[in-house]
């Protein structure tokens, strides 16, 4: 708290505290209940600013109460009887300064602002400011502004919870900056605390149907806890709602409505839907950051590329409106620092048209703006082996991994990277790396055994088979690297005999006969490998990399003329396949026939 002489006075029969500084003085209230993970930083960040700490527990059983005591708190005890502003208010009853600035255990303060916090104090012209509130989550940080800064004795609070500020007077904003922490926790912690706030809301709103906020809130609630279904089916109730269609002053809480049911919608792949919904909204506010960001996101999910980045752009042009001259409103902007997704979806917008120096140059923005995010780094790696730039590729993965964020997907790329290099021996280290980050990387398994049988470790191969068989007994991919160590074993009539029991089956899933085409390569039987692959081309006729295995195996049967047609074939789609370019200059030697290409 502040250091400054203070002399109490008598108000009716109450101490109030009066400092000697030429400012009004400030009371900081909060409640709380097993709060020692975040109340120190809480506590540390206002002691500068405030002249006293209110403190209500509500039941801590942990280190709450003996962390609050050793900033000098003011300590009081309140039961909880579910009702977030009964707590709140009991709070403020103790607060004894001419202000009160209501924080949460789980906030800190922007120390910068503390100044600008004490000038505003000053002011005669309301009885309440809002602050601009920024939360942090897994996927990024959003922003809300919320009345937090308040005279005493002119405000109080309603609402079980997500309560309210019921004020005298206007409210004016301002840009004082608290930074939350609360719903950056772990998956069950989370699950926890929307479980608790969800219960709370839908018994606000039983007892008053009409509560928008309440309704609003409720919506993001589901949102949160992902049942898209019911955010759906609230969103369409509430939207329908007359108050929704007719009160100007509920707007913002409308558009949040609509936000999040178009979220729903791109979540239950009903993009038309989304679309439409993010459209209208733009309408009314065309720098709506969230309706800008998630249009972008069901243009790019239906394949309209430029269009997708076009949104994006837009986005980011708002963004830095918005970063330049603050626009107080009442919306929860859920996307606020999305920047860096932005410029990693442009990214792939761009390559998806063909713009690869583009899309490069998107991703790499994305990474300089969070070089946190793997999945930025395996944006960009994709695109460098798209290129056949393997060794950008390489290098880009091991910065991932020096800088401690690379994932299970890392290494698998990183594999598959060392694959196309023939570097074997680092390919298996990476994808044995890969499972051990994800015991249920079913494509890393398949990579890693390929290898081990490549490099005759049979018996390694078979142990890691066996290991993972079990939790995917069905799998035909799985089923055809046992019948491959069984032939390099000695048993190849194992192999072909399930070969034509699969056939039989007469499967319907194309990549069945890809796997069984690649087994029929492994035991030599060519014939039978050209057949299964040419069924699956018939599903996917443009995969070059399977034209090409046709190819070789032509070659392999002595059938030059239609290997050279097919790596011809592979070149137009991929002119740096390297198997069709070795294979042609073989077959170029051995035929001394100069291809055409």
């Amino acid at each position: 708290m502040t250091t400054t002489n203070h002399q109490t006075v008598s108000n009716n029969g109450r101490s109030l505290v009066k400092t000697s500084r030429d400012r009004p003085t400030l009371s900081a209230c909060m409640i709380v209940k097993n709060e020692e993970k975040f109340l120190a930083q809480c506590l540390q960040s206002i002691k500068n600013a405030v002249d006293e700490i209110i403190v209500v527990d509500t039941g801590s059983t942990d280190r709450t109460v003996e962390i609050a005591q050793s900033f000098g708190a003011k300590i009081y005890y309140h039961p909880w009887r579910n009702s977030f502003s009964e707590a709140r208010n009991h709070s403020l009853s103790y607060a004894t300064c001419d202000w009160i600035l209501q924080i949460d255990a789980d906030e800190a303060l922007e120390q910068s602002d503390i100044p600008l916090i004490h000038n505003l104090l000053h002011t005669n012209s309301c009885n309440a400011m809002f602050v601009a509130i920024y939360s942090d989550a897994p996927d990024g940080r959003s922003k809300h502004y919320f009345p937090r800064l308040f005279r005493r004795g002119k405000a109080h609070f309603e609402g079980i919870v997500h309560n309210q500020l019921i004020t005298q007077g206007v409210i004016l904003p301002s840009e004082i900056r608290l930074y939350h922490y609360g719903y950056n926790l772990s998956k069950d912690e989370m699950k926890k605390k929307y479980k608790r706030t969800g219960d709370l809301l839908r018994r606000q709103t039983a007892e008053n149907p009409h509560d928008t906020f309440a309704l609003t809130n409720l919506i993001q609630n589901y949102r949160n806890e992902e049942d898209f279904d019911k955010v759906i089916e609230l969103s369409e109730k509430a939207l329908a709602m007359p108050i929704f269609q007719t009160d100007p002053s509920i707007r913002h809480q409308k558009q949040k409505i609509c936000s999040d049911l178009a979220y729903a919608l791109y979540n239950t792949e009903q993009l038309d839907k989304a679309e439409r919904i993010c459209s209208d909204v733009l309408k009314e506010n065309p720098d709506y950051l969230d309706a800008l960001y998630l249009l972008g996101c069901a243009l790019l999910k239906k394949g309209d590329f430029s269009n997708a980045a076009n949104y994006f752009k837009r986005f980011l042009i708002a963004k830095e409106k918005e970063r330049n001259d603050p626009a107080f409103n009442m919306h929860i902007v859920d996307s606020y620092e999305f920047e860096d997704k932005a410029y990693n979806n442009i990214g792939m917008c761009y390559q998806n048209i063909g713009l690869i120096k583009e899309a490069e140059k998107a991703y790499k923005k994305a990474i300089e703006l969070n070089n946190k995010e793997s999945q930025y780094y395996l944006s960009l790696a994709h695109l460098y082996i798209s290129q056949n730039r393997l060794n950008d590729a390489e290098n880009l993965s091991n910065n991932a991994i020096i800088l401690g964020i690379a994932n299970h997907l890392m290494y698998l790329l990183l594999g598959k990277v060392y694959v196309m290099q023939e570097k074997t021996i680092d390919a298996i280290r990476a994808f044995k790396q890969s499972i051990q980050m994800d015991g249920k990387n079913t494509t890393a398994y398949i990579y890693l055994i390929n290898l081990l049988i490549q490099t005759k470790q049979l018996e390694d191969a078979e142990e890691t088979l066996n290991a993972i068989m079990p939790f995917h007994p069905n799998h035909t991919g799985f089923k055809c690297l046992m019948a491959k160590i069984k032939s390099k074993k000695g048993d190849k009539q194992n192999a072909i005999k399930f070969i034509h029991d699969i056939i039989k089956s007469n499967p319907s899933d194309s990549s069945i006969y890809l796997d069984l085409g690649n087994l029929c390569i492994e035991i030599e039987e060519f014939d039978m490998a050209v057949e299964l692959l040419e069924k699956y081309l018939k599903t996917c006729p443009v995969d070059a990399k399977v034209i090409a295995n046709i190819a070789t195996c032509y070659a392999r049967l002595g059938k030059y003329e239609s290997a050279i047609t097919g790596f011809q074939s592979v070149l137009k789609l991929d002119p740096a396949c390297n198997q069709a370019l070795q294979n042609l200059a073989a077959l170029k030697e051995k035929l001394e026939v100069k291809p055409n290409r």
